[in-house]
C-alpha cells in the first residue's frame, strides 16, 4: 500500500498569517524591524510581506510607518462570528451562570469534527483559560464542554473522534460513559494546569455550558459548582414561539 504524502504547506503564507497575528496582538501597531524580529525572519522579508498584506487590506500603514489591521479583517471577523454566533438567550444562561457562581462561564458546540468555543462570559472572579478564544476548536477528548458534546452528540460522533484523533479509545469511552450517566463532565487539569472545568449539555445535547475554576477553588466548591451547572444548563430551553392565531 502506496502511503500517502503529507499535504503540501506554503512557508511564506504561515509567516504572512503568523506577522497578522502578530501585528493583531500589537495594539500600539508594529514596524517592520519589530514584526521581523518577533517572527526571527530577515527584515526584507517581514517588509515584503507586510506591505503585500497592506495591498490585500488586511494591514494598514499609518504615518508613522506602523502596520495596524486592515479594513478587510473587520470583514473576515464579521463572517466569523456570525459562523460561531450564540443564540441570545443562551448567552443570558451564560451571565446567569457567571452571576450564581462568579467564574466564567462558556457555551460551546460540535462543529465539523470538534468542540467549537461559541461565548465566554466572565464572572467576578475571572479566571480565563489560556489559548481558549472565541472559535476554539480541539481537544474535545480533554475538555469539559467536549466530553459532553460527544456523550450527546448525534450518534457516531464519539466512533467518529476516536477514528480521526489520536486518543485512548478504551479510556475515552468509559469516561464519556460516565458523563451520560452523571449529566456532565469534568476536566481537572486535563486541558490547563491548575484549571478545572465542569460543563452539562443543553437542550438536546447538541450545545454545552460549562465554566472553568482554579483547581483549588473546584475542588472546596466541588457539587455546589456541579450544581449550579447542572441546574443552569437544564434551565436553557429554547423560547417557545407563539402558536399561530396567538395574540
Amino acid at each position: 500500500m502506496v502511503k500517502a504524502s503529507p499535504p503540501t504547506r506554503i512557508r511564506s503564507v504561515r509567516r504572512a498569517a503568523a506577522l497578522l497575528e502578530h501585528v493583531a496582538l500589537t495594539p500600539a501597531g508594529s514596524t517592520a524591524t519589530a514584526a521581523a524580529a518577533a517572527l526571527d525572519v530577515p527584515v526584507p522579508t517581514a517588509y515584503h510581506l507586510l506591505n503585500t498584506l497592506v495591498d490585500a487590506g488586511l494591514l494598514a500603514k499609518d504615518e508613522r510607518r506602523r502596520y495596524r489591521l486592515g479594513a478587510k479583517v473587520g470583514l473576515l471577523a464579521e463572517a466569523f462570528l456570525a459562523q460561531v454566533s450564540a443564540p441570545a438567550y443562551l448567552v443570558d444562561r451564560l451571565r446567569e451562570l457567571a452571576d450564581r457562581t462568579g467564574e466564567t462561564a462558556y457555551l460551546s458546540a460540535w462543529r465539523g469534527s470538534d468542540a467549537v468555543l461559541l461565548q465566554i462570559v466572565e464572572g467576578r472572579r475571572a479566571v480565563r483559560v489560556s489559548g481558549l478564544h472565541l472559535g476554539y476548536s480541539g481537544a474535545a477528548h480533554v475538555r469539559a464542554s467536549g466530553k459532553v458534546l460527544l456523550a450527546y452528540g448525534r450518534p457516531g460522533t464519539l466512533a467518529d473522534y476516536v477514528r480521526t484523533h489520536a486518543v485512548d479509545a478504551a479510556g475515552l469511552a468509559a469516561e464519556i460513559d460516565a458523563a451520560r450517566r452523571a449529566g456532565y463532565a469534568i476536566d481537572e487539569e486535563e486541558f490547563a494546569e491548575g484549571v478545572a472545568c465542569i460543563a452539562a449539555p443543553v437542550a438536546d445535547g447538541t450545545m454545552a455550558i460549562g465554566i472553568s475554576a482554579p483547581v483549588e477553588r473546584y475542588r472546596s466548591c466541588r457539587q455546589e459548582l456541579i450544581d449550579a451547572v447542572v441546574a443552569v444548563a437544564g434551565s436553557a430551553a429554547a423560547p417557545q414561539m407563539p402558536a399561530a392565531g396567538d395574540a
